[in-house]
């Protein structure tokens, strides 16, 4: 597995290429939230369209929502897009990352372009971090 890391002014665009073992994307995005940009990202796209084979099912995206739980605490203000054309692991997102786990907000998108052009018409969020604890007091 490849992943090259483009850091944009407002977020962090992670390129996939070849073969994606499901430790290999937990990895880049423990790296993406320990990044000191990550903490005024405003999105992170995964770009698989690359990706020639992968074994992400629904137990990495339960660990990958428990990542995405805790950083949105110091980070919320961020969405998070997958593109694939792969119809199964798009299902599979969706249901894990969308559903009772959910704290980004996340999207899938066939292309980066399509990605983009729902990152560009989504609201800016303004959300204050929580992550000594003080808001939910």
């Amino acid at each position: 597995m490849t992943c090259r890391l483009v850091w944009e002014p407002e977020g962090v665009l992670a390129i996939y290429e070849g073969g994606l073992p499901s430790a290999g994307l937990l990895d880049v995005v423990r790296r993406i939230q320990s990044d000191p940009r990550f903490d005024d990202a405003r999105y992170v796209i995964h770009d698989f369209s690359a990706v020639s084979r992968h074994d992400i099912g629904p137990s990495a995206l339960t660990e990958l929502a428990a990542l995405h739980y805790g950083a949105k605490l110091s980070s919320p203000n961020c969405r998070i897009v997958f593109v694939t054309m792969d119809s199964r692991l798009a299902d599979e997102i969706r249901k894990v990352l969308g559903g009772d786990l959910k704290s980004y907000q996340c999207e899938v998108r066939p292309t980066l372009i399509d990605a983009r052009d729902w990152l560009d018409a989504q609201p800016q969020l303004m959300l204050l971090s929580d992550v000594m604890g003080f808001i939910g007091r």
